[in-house]
């Protein structure tokens, strides 16, 4: 492949690796690299345009990021796009005024208005609906620059060769109206082509592969490969794709956790053989995981006494089948929420990332969103009934227990109330407007009447978002009608009094409760 045309530099934003995923929709290649990566690779690379990160830092922060020393901040070899922090670590570095007043603070949505002469806004709205996250703000502009958006305050800027920019909103996410319009006119200004798609990628994903396994193990016993399946689109996908090249080293191990939803160890049968997987092994660990999981209530060390149980029977099966590498269907969101990418901030452990293993730990889709494992999977010919499945987490129901101990009696509350609302949810032919749908015990118990008498049982939630990435989301609003039957329905459990339904956005919420 041609070397990549557009460089990202991650200041840790957890919207990051959305640059990268929303320039892959526009066809266009790029790599995201941390600032203490990018000179040595522009030692051998001539990227046609570099766009600066956003960060949860301030530029006036000690140990705050800083602009690599061999990035040309003039224009002259490339173009330059700051976005959010990028943009004010440009203004400070060139002698601008960056702030934090309290008017010019935005979270959220905002509307802004632009100099829709400037390339930049060629075919965008005066006026458009954005995105901002941020707390400082540039004040003065360096010498040179001219604003060319405003909301409050200065919310674009250009040098005079509109060779180097700042924008303070946030046009990679979906959220910002036209910011895929912004986007593809910085592509455009910057004389890029499209050189992305879906094929080439599956080629690149089994390249990569084939290339780790065989420069990194010259022994043939230590070439098998073992592989975490759990029915979903992503570790399906990623099966599908590796089945073809790896064959009979392929070791597809799938977890029986005892919070798996109803039926669901059976779709993972059927979705491993629609893959094309030859070696499937099924551990039944349900005992052991409710015992570890249940001494807390803690999302995050319910998260970590998961992962202790999850890395145990990994490495037994990679000692059983003398396997060298282990590879998982982590996505970028996993790693953004885990703190990985860069140096973005921790929002919650995923079982899957972080883990120390005794041998190569491979993430192919570490780059990848999951529309665009969606995407991959419609490529590889796997059933609708993959593509469009929702994402389930690694950990599955024991998430969905939230503030009191896990039990198997709980568990087994939360899959049937699961399957009553999913079942509904299909009833009502709605399940394509939503991207992921969560019901929870809650523990917070209180007094109902059934029956004519007083009762004290649980409370259930139920959550369904809509949202392109996962890294923002907009809660789903049932019809009255629909609010009315699951409530009905979930009620008639004797030890089920109230049932809640959430609509929270994210941020400020996250996709589960824990």
């Amino acid at each position: 492949m041609n070397s990549m045309q557009i460089l990202i530099v991650d200041y840790g934003s957890q919207y990051t690796l959305v640059i990268g995923r929303t320039l892959r929709e526009l066809g266009v290649r790029s790599i995201i690299l941390p600032p203490r990566s990018v000179d040595k690779w522009l030692e051998n690379n001539n990227p046609k345009a570099v766009i600066l990160s956003g960060s949860n830092f301030s530029v006036h922060n000690e140990g705050a990021p800083e602009i690599p020393e061999s990035l040309d901040t003039t224009g002259a070899k490339y173009l330059i796009l700051g976005i959010c922090y990028g943009m004010q670590l440009l203004a400070h570095k060139k002698g601008g005024v960056v702030e934090r007043p309290l008017a010019n603070r935005e979270y959220g949505p905002a509307e802004v208005s632009l100099d829709i002469t400037h390339p930049l806004f060629n075919n965008v709205s005066g006026k458009t609906q954005v995105w901002a996250s941020h707390g400082d703000t540039v004040s003065k502009l360096p010498d040179g620059f001219t604003s060319i958006a405003t909301s409050g305050g200065i919310s674009a800027m250009t040098d005079k060769e509109n060779r180097v920019m700042g924008i303070q909103f946030h046009p990679e996410v979906v959220d910002t109206k036209e910011g895929k319009k912004i986007l593809q006119n910085f592509l455009n200004m910057g004389g890029c082509v499209k050189d992305w798609n879906p094929t080439d990628l599956i080629k690149e994903i089994q390249e990569e592969v084939l290339n780790d396994i065989n420069k990194k193990t010259k022994d043939e016993k230590k070439q098998n490969v073992v592989l975490g399946v759990s029915g979903g689109v992503d570790s399906t996908t990623l099966a599908s794709i590796l089945a073809p090249i790896l064959r009979e080293r392929l070791i597809c191990v799938a977890i029986d956790t005892g919070g798996l939803r109803a039926g669901e160890l059976e779709e993972l049968k059927i979705n491993a053989k629609s893959a094309g997987v030859k070696n499937l092994i099924v551990v039944e660990a349900g005992d052991e995981f409710i015992k570890n999981v249940g001494t807390t209530i803690d999302g995050e060390d319910k998260r970590a006494k998961f992962r202790d149980v999850y890395k145990r029977i990994f490495e037994e099966q990679i000692a059983k089948y003398e396997a060298g590498f282990i590879v998982q269907g982590t996505l970028a969101t996993d790693i953004i929420e885990s703190g990985k990418a860069g140096q973005s901030a921790m929002i919650k452990t995923h079982h899957n990332v972080g883990l120390a293993w005794e041998v190569e730990d491979l993430h192919p889709f570490r780059n990848l969103f999951k529309y665009e494992v969606r995407e991959l999977a419609r490529v590889m010919n796997l059933p609708k009934e993959v593509y469009e499945r929702n994402p389930f987490p690694g950990p599955g129901l024991f998430l969905r227990v939230v503030g009191t101990p896990v039990s198997k009696e709980k568990i087994e509350l939360v899959r049937q109330a699961d399957k009553t609302v999913s079942d509904i949810v299909k009833k009502y032919n709605v399940a394509k407007d939503i991207s992921q749908l969560i019901v929870a015990l809650l523990g917070v118990n209180s007094v109902g009447v059934k029956g004519d008498e007083r009762v004290y049982g649980h409370s259930l939630v139920v959550r369904a978002v809509q949202t392109v990435d996962f890294m923002t989301a907009k809660g789903y609003y049932f019809s009255e009608e629909m609010v009315n039957e699951i409530t009905n329905a979930l009620t008639k459990h004797k030890d089920i009094v109230r049932v809640f339904f959430d609509v929270t956005p994210k941020p400020p919420a996250t996709t589960e409760f824990e």
